[in-house]
């Protein structure tokens, strides 16, 4: 007679790893800063203040912490797999319409 071998299950109190939720925090921060410089900057037709490089700058500074954190929260146990990999991707994500924007 053979044995079933029991499935383990594993409960969380917590949705988000804290490492995955600053990550997602400053992507979504950086994220929001490049669509406001990119507004304003249609807006204003070019003429943008001194400020908004100031702004950009920061959103790169947040992109890449928030990619670094999003790296590191893969090492902790508890968390969802979705929310590190979303922190991540929307890391990657300012990184490259920060790159973009630098080229073009």
């Amino acid at each position: 007679m053979a044995f079933r071998k029991k499935k383990v299950y594993k409960f969380s109190d917590e949705v988000m790893s804290k490492d995955a939720l600053i990550s997602l925090l400053f992507g979504v921060t950086a994220l929001l800063i490049i669509i406001f410089s990119i507004v304003m900057g249609i807006v204003l037709k070019g003429n943008v203040p001194d400020i908004i490089g100031t702004l950009l700058l920061v959103s790169g500074i947040m992109g890449l912490t928030g990619l670094i954190f999003g790296f590191i929260s893969y090492g902790d146990s508890e968390g969802g797999l979705l929310s590190k990999r979303a922190s991540v991707i929307i890391s990657i994500i300012d990184i490259v319409a920060l790159v973009l924007l630098y080229l073009f």
